[in-house]
């Protein structure tokens, strides 16, 4: 079974547990933006890959596990039917976020609780829901225990602690939020590189919103223009014009990569810009 990373409107979070890896389709390699605007970043130091910040590595089936089935860390102590259960469970409670069915997913969490003990993936999703009930209050000290539940579980703490950096965001903490990503991007448990990009971005708009500009420049010299993977060079020089009141000049880089990426990968980028209050809607 897949579960599909969620979105919250305006709020960019691992809505569901890291289960399986589901890759968007890249746009393709020779692609080029023929209609971006000529650069004014300083000159790129390195390349990066967008690959949404809500994937992960397949998990690595535990020994002694059923033949042929892959046990989710920290759920090694259940039954075949206890874990059954609740990959079920789990998928459930996606569809019902995909749904804006909150209550439902609130209750459904409860079950799942009473059906096979509390754990990091519950504890992640319940702060999901109140993360998307804009609870933040609420939502906070279960991503905190979320994470004290994947102690010692590099893969799974991630996914909590980038939350948890995402209220701070949410909430404009902008230097609190600054210090958690920059950790994130050297977290032990980060999937891979592919995620760098939009961490980078996040840090960006802390950096805009404080008038640091000199430091926003700093993570705009990191984005790729030619990277068929990730849209953050645009986006970088939409929140630019953004933070200058520039909307038409801004709306015109997001022009050019909703014409250049997947609607899936934009969305990652432009839940930041319905936070900020830079567009009203997800395009």
């Amino acid at each position: 079974m897949k579960v599909s990373p969620l979105i919250c409107l305006g709020v960019s979070l691992l809505l569901s547990p890291a289960l399986y890896a589901q890759t968007p389709p890249p746009a393709p390699k020779d692609t080029k933006p023929a209609d971006a605007k000529p650069a004014d970043a300083s000159p790129l130091d390195s390349k990066v890959k967008l690959d949404e910040i809500k994937k992960a590595d397949v998990a690595e089936p535990v020994p002694g596990a059923d033949a042929g089935q892959r046990v989710l860390p920290g759920l090694e102590k259940l039954t075949p039917e206890q874990r059954r259960t609740m990959m079920a469970g789990m998928g459930e409670v996606s569809n019902y976020l995909r749904g804006v069915r909150l209550q439902e997913s609130l209750e459904k969490l409860n079950e799942l609780e009473a059906a096979v003990g509390d754990n990091h993936y519950i504890e992640n999703l319940r702060g999901a829901v109140y993360t998307k009930m804009r609870n933040f209050k609420a939502a906070r000290p279960h991503f905190e225990k979320a994470l004290d539940f994947a102690k010692g579980m590099d893969k799974e703490s991630f996914h909590p602690r980038f939350n948890l950096a995402e209220l701070d965001f949410v909430e404009k903490k902008w230097d609190d939020a600054r210090t958690s990503f920059q950790k994130l991007l050297k977290d032990p448990g980060k999937p891979g590189n592919a995620s760098d990009p939009l961490i980078k971005f996040k840090i960006m708009i802390c950096d805009l919103q404080q008038k640091k500009m000199a430091d926003a420049d700093v993570q705009m010299a990191t984005f790729d223009q030619y990277d068929a993977e990730s849209p953050a060079y645009y986006y970088g020089q939409a929140i630019k014009l953004f933070a200058k009141d520039d909307k038409e000049g801004a709306n015109e880089w997001l022009e050019s990569a909703k014409r250049i990426y997947p609607k899936e990968i934009n969305e990652v980028f432009n839940d930041s810009l319905v936070e900020m209050g830079w567009l009203e809607t997800l395009q």
